[in-house]
């Protein structure tokens, strides 16, 4: 076992993990509402903490947005959901279907989420990942043709684990 950098022997960031970072955030900034051009890659989890150059624990960051992080006026847990967020810009799950599963994640597994059952087509990814089930008790209540009464919506082990992988399960 190799022993530790010291902070005066910090390697650089591999060029392909800061490729991957910057891609990430489209070369801006990960910060929506400021989205600079210059740009640093920062560790959420500073570097004196955990000493390595993991992709999970790197984000873009304009300087200003960097040094806020470093006073910590922009926390951990915010750059982790600033993160997460890039991720799933790329990803096929929408900001609904995941404000749904953080919902769910934070419910007790036996209690449902409700969801209006004739806008059950908005959570079509999450279901097919299979990361939510959805259940209608009863024969429900029809209005005009249309059913209103709600689905209760579970989310599965493969919900929660996917919510625990990303680490924003504080939410």
């Amino acid at each position: 076992m190799s022993a530790r950098p010291t902070p005066e022997q910090r390697p650089s960031i591999p060029a392909e993990t800061r490729r991957r970072v910057l891609v990430e955030a489209g070369h801006r900034c990960a910060i929506p509402t400021c989205r600079h051009i210059e740009i640093d890659v920062h560790h959420i989890v500073p570097w004196k903490i955990c000493r390595e150059h993991k992709y999970d624990n790197l984000i873009a960051l304009c300087p200003i947005c960097h040094r806020r992080a470093d006073r910590g006026d922009i926390d951990r847990k915010s750059l982790r959901l600033y993160k997460a967020n890039l991720r799933f810009i790329h990803d096929k799950f929408s900001q609904l279907e995941l404000d749904v599963l953080f919902q769910a994640y934070k419910c007790d597994p036996k209690q449902p989420t409700l969801w209006p059952s004739f806008m059950r087509i908005l959570l079509g990814r999450i279901l097919d990942a299979g990361y939510v089930e959805c259940y209608q008790r009863g024969r429900g209540t029809t209005v005009s043709g249309l059913n209103i009464s709600p689905d209760h919506i579970y989310i599965t082990p493969a919900g929660r684990e996917f919510i625990e992988n990303i680490g924003v399960k504080e939410m």
